[in-house]
């Protein structure tokens, strides 16, 4: 049975496309209202079209989430929008792709701005009105199994902003408890997403899934049905955690399935050999 979330108002960052594509279009299904957060506000406007089509109740704003201000607008116009705020999904993310010698200072700090940094400015600008929530307020990052469970090479600062995420959830989550907030992460392994796509491209990313030990590559309605999970009052005893979904890639993977991707992310960066 699918939970109910009438009257209640979800926040989506990177909510025009990918994973926040998935879980705002999962959320407005299960009945809430959803702000779409999106730098490109052309996706947001779309996937609102699409909440509307089906009967759902959404808006979009244009925001940048590695800026600090565009953080509390974003949080300012939801409550304005909608009375309130219950909970927040923060699944945008400017990744660096990159080892040492491959990022430079702008990429790296919006990064782990639109990575970290963002998840900060989202929790403390929605505190208030999440502390407000009739059922407690949720608040969900979607990280990575890079930077914590995972190392790979040529992926360096992406991780590094990943691993920083994950310590925040666990801290934040002992700042905000006695508010009856909780904060969680889920974090992913391969997701046919379209950054994937762009990555690996369609063979690249058919090829990568093929060595899930699952059999497949996740998607955005696998991350999408476990955020609504951690948003429920079922998971109202789950706080300072990460969900790993990786479908086995962390404890049962082939030798050799990172070549897959090595090879695309080297050609990005023009090296050969």
């Amino acid at each position: 049975m699918m939970e109910d979330f009438h009257g209640k108002t979800v926040v989506v960052t990177g909510g025009g496309r990918g994973v926040g594509r998935g879980v705002g279009k999962a959320f407005a299904a299960a009945g809430a209202n959803v702000m779409l957060g999106a730098r490109t506000i052309g996706y947001g406007e779309e996937v609102k079209a699409e909440i509307l089509a089906a009967g759902g109740t959404a808006e979009c704003f244009a925001a940048d989430i590695a800026q600090h201000d565009d953080c509390r607008a974003l949080i300012e116009a939801t409550s304005q929008a909608f009375g309130g705020i219950d909970i927040i999904v923060h699944a945008a993310a400017d990744i660096p792709h990159g080892g040492l010698g491959h990022v430079d200072d702008d990429r790296l700090e919006a990064g782990f701005a639109s990575i970290a940094k963002a998840a900060w400015w989202l929790l403390d600008a929605a505190r208030p009105h999440l502390a407000k929530a009739l059922d407690g307020g949720r608040f969900i990052a979607i990280g990575s199994i890079n930077g914590t469970f995972n190392v790979v090479p040529n992926m360096t600062a992406y991780g590094m902003a990943k691993a920083a995420l994950d310590a925040f959830i666990r801290a934040a989550a002992g700042d905000v408890v006695s508010d009856r907030i909780t904060v969680n992460a889920i974090n992913p392994g391969l997701i046919a997403s379209d950054r994937a796509r762009a990555v690996l491209g369609e063979e690249g990313l058919a090829s990568y899934g093929a060595t899930v030990p699952v059999g497949r590559a996740g998607t955005p309605d696998d991350i999408a049905h476990a955020c609504l999970f951690l948003a429920s009052a079922k998971s109202d005893y789950i706080t300072g955690t990460t969900i790993k979904m990786d479908g086995g890639s962390t404890v049962a993977a082939p030798s050799g399935r990172n070549d897959i991707l090595q090879d695309r992310l080297k050609l990005q960066q023009g090296e050969t050999g």
